[in-house]
């Protein structure tokens, strides 16, 4: 699991992305880009997001934390260093595959996914440093702490070690807090993660993007590939995950890709996507500014830790 996987799993998925009501009509697009690759482009929502390389700071930050953590209930820790996201493949894949270099060499196959380096492992864990780590297996999550205040305001758990009680939920939960929840009054680390979510929503069912997805269909059609729709095109083509860059997965992503050109998928939905994104900053604009500062003091602390 990445450093964010990690953020996302501790944070639980039930926060929502919205506090506001929201336009139903569709927004206006003003002008639409002519555009095919993805990879360094960037979305309104995403000034309001680390970086790849801030992502890595904050991670190797939280594994500090950690580590200090263990220490103080007795045990020696290190945590294990994290993939690091590419920040020039920031975004290449937010639309699908888009690149035709990368079809015609790995068809649907997805090669930073495929060629991520392995983690070194770094052994196994007693029980004691497990507990230590992770805290008890039978913690309700509705029993752990949400912010660092409520933390040190508990306590600890039961547990002890080295005359020291366990954090709720270990060391792994105490650091995300100490980074990432340190106030009741902070917001939830999933608010933009559920903008954006909120944002393709909507963007999929924007009459542009459905126009220009049956336009694609119509493009695949002439090239012998009966699809509905971009985003199903491995599954309606019954590729399973052997299959993605096999003969006949290069094939059909070369025509795919050269579809997404041909009636400019991309840029529809770049335009389309941007709009919806902005009109989003506008209903949560308080929101967001708190969620700048909070940001800015997270990378504070992370760069005084790392």
């Amino acid at each position: 699991m990445t450093a964010f996987g990690a953020v996302l799993a501790l944070a639980g998925c039930s926060a929502g992305g919205s506090d506001g009501s929201g336009g139903s009509a569709e927004p206006t697009v003003t002008s639409t880009p002519t555009m095919l690759r993805t990879a360094g482009v960037s979305f309104p929502l995403d000034a309001y997001q680390a970086t790849a390389g801030q992502q890595a700071m904050l991670a190797r930050a939280q594994g500090v934390l950690t580590s200090r953590c263990m220490a103080r209930l007795g045990f020696t820790y290190q945590a294990p260093e994290q993939p690091v996201t590419s920040a020039s493949g920031s975004n290449a894949r937010v639309f699908g595959l888009v690149d035709p270099d990368t079809a015609a060499r790995y068809g649907y196959l997805n090669p930073e996914t495929a060629n991520a380096p392995v983690r070194a492992a770094t052994g196994s864990l007693t029980e004691a440093e497990r507990l230590a780590l992770s805290g008890e297996d039978d913690l309700d999550p509705a029993d752990a702490p949400t912010n660092l205040e409520e933390a040190e305001r508990a306590g600890g758990s039961d547990v002890k070690f080295n005359g020291e009680r366990v954090p709720v939920g270990g060391c792994v939960r105490e650091s995300y807090l100490r980074l990432y929840a340190r106030k009741a009054n902070e917001v939830d680390i999933l608010f933009v993660f559920n903008l954006k979510r909120e944002a393709e929503s909507k963007v999929r069912a924007d009459s542009q993007v459905r126009a220009a997805d049956k336009r694609w269909s119509s493009c695949m059609a002439k090239a012998g590939y009966k699809l509905t729709a971009p985003a199903d095109a491995v599954e309606e083509l019954g590729l399973t995950e052997s299959d993605l860059s096999g003969p006949r997965a290069v094939t059909a992503a070369k025509a795919d890709v050269a579809c997404k050109q041909r009636v400019n998928l991309v840029g529809v939905r770049y335009a389309v996507t941007t709009a919806y994104q902005h009109r989003l900053i506008e209903e949560h604009t308080q929101t967001l500014s708190l969620v700048e500062k909070q940001l800015a003091s997270r990378l504070l602390l992370a760069a005084e830790l790392t």
